[in-house]
């Protein structure tokens, strides 16, 4: 297999293993990891910026992250190596942090956060930087996720629709400020 693309898919695999991990701990050994939660305007919640996106309260729910983390992650590692690591930091973080500063005052879990800033920084960087690779994969990611949209609507008390919300901004925002940037190795462009 190519290099290249072990290299894309080990980056967002690490994450994903980290997040099985804390489920498969969590119900083995009966933890409750909800005080690993996001719970806005808390000193308690802070700790949730950085860990909420670990932690899932069911297979269903881990399942929904795991699958769009691989290929949203794998794409932007693969096709934008050179803004990756900013990228996917950047929405893994800003997500959590707009989530505790303007969410409703309920524990929030999950990386979904995550999940909505990877597919609207695909779907919006080919919008912003308006080149053939950057428009195609924008349209995949349309065709594969599109029903995100409907996401950031209110709808069951039970789904942080703010993570959300927070994911869509940070991944649209981060794809306005990274189209300026030449995103891939050079010997990558000459091919």
């Amino acid at each position: 297999m190519n290099k290249g693309i072990i290299k894309s898919i080990w980056i967002p695999l690490r994450l994903v293993l980290l997040m099985v991990a804390f489920f498969v701990v969590g119900n083995y050994f009966s933890i409750d990891l909800s005080v690993l939660a996001n719970l806005p305007l808390s000193l308690r919640g802070l700790l949730g910026i950085l860990f909420a996106p670990l932690v899932h309260v069911s297979t269903f729910h881990l399942l929904s992250n795991i699958f769009p983390i691989m290929f949203l992650g794998t794409v932007i590692y693969w096709f934008y190596p050179r803004i990756a690591n900013g990228v996917f930091l950047r929405n893994y973080f800003v997500p959590m942090v707009l989530v505790w500063l303007f969410a409703r005052k309920e524990l929030h879990v999950g990386a979904s956060g995550l999940v909505y800033g990877l597919a609207f920084f695909l779907i919006f960087f080919g919008l912003f930087r308006k080149d053939f690779k950057s428009l195609f994969i924008s349209i995949i990611v349309l065709v594969f996720f599109g029903g995100l949209f409907y996401g950031i609507l209110p709808g069951s008390a039970e789904i942080s629709y703010e993570s959300h919300i927070a994911g869509a901004v940070s991944g649209a925002i981060s794809a306005f400020e990274y189209s300026k940037i030449k995103t891939s190795h050079a010997i990558e462009e000459e091919e």
